[in-house]
């Protein structure tokens, strides 16, 4: 008895390696697992550094057998070789549900009509991964349980607070510009159009671009954004 009690704080130490050790590893098979899952429908096909902007445009490829995907690999190569030709950038965002993969792709170019200004153009792109097949917007909204109002309400709730938030800030008073004024300027004149669908985290959201400039200035009050809302139901 006494040689065991002698031995007990080495024995907790070796008990906490172990389970120490074990909690690693199962980090690491699900986190192995994951990307691996990912890998498993969605790849990266070419990647391109412009000489001119030192950004790096890439070029999404899914892994689906299906006529859903191969249409659109087509028209992603196409738009991705069109962002390269104009010295544009075109990049992507991918998100893996329980049900879906859902693709964002994001075509940035400056605007030579619009002061050189750069536009945003997005363009989403929901699998079914059972399927393999794509899923229409109708049907998104019905296997979420959410309505075409519940999306315009989250936009204009949306702008109405960042046209608080300007107020606030003091970009402008509100006799310079009313809310009317301020939705032209970020080019809104609808809360339903180019809106994009898009699942992450197993909840719909949707992109929906805006300009993030004006002869206001505050172009420094939307330097994060990434232009995904979340649906408020």
């Amino acid at each position: 008895m006494i040689e065991l009690e002698q031995y007990k704080p080495y024995i907790k130490i070796i008990i906490f390696l172990i389970i120490g050790t074990a909690v690693i590893i199962l980090i690491f098979l699900l986190t192995n697992n994951t990307s691996n899952k990912i890998d498993t429908y969605f790849s990266i096909k070419e990647e391109y550094k412009s000489d001119t902007t030192s950004f790096t445009s890439y070029l999404p490829n899914i892994k689906f057998n299906s006529a859903d995907a191969k249409k659109v690999n087509q028209g992603l190569e196409q738009n991705f070789n069109t962002a390269l030709d104009y010295d544009a950038l075109f990049t992507y965002q991918v998100d893996l549900n329980d049900d879906y993969l859902s693709l964002a792709t994001f075509y940035i170019y400056n605007d030579i009509n619009d002061n050189n200004y750069p536009k945003t153009i997005i363009r989403t792109y929901n699998f079914d991964l059972d399927t393999g097949n794509l899923v229409t917007d109708a049907d998104l909204l019905k296997a979420f349980s959410i309505t075409e109002n519940d999306i315009e309400n989250t936009l204009e709730q949306e702008f109405t607070n960042y046209y608080k938030q300007e107020l606030e800030s003091m970009y402008f008073t509100e006799s310079e510009c009313d809310y009317e004024c301020f939705l032209n300027l970020r080019g809104i004149d609808s809360y339903s159009d180019n809106v994009y669908l898009y699942v992450v985290n197993n909840k719909l959201h949707f992109y929906r671009p805006f300009a993030v400039y004006s002869k206001y200035e505050e172009e420094q009050f939307y330097r994060h954004e990434d232009f995904l809302f979340a649906i408020d139901e």
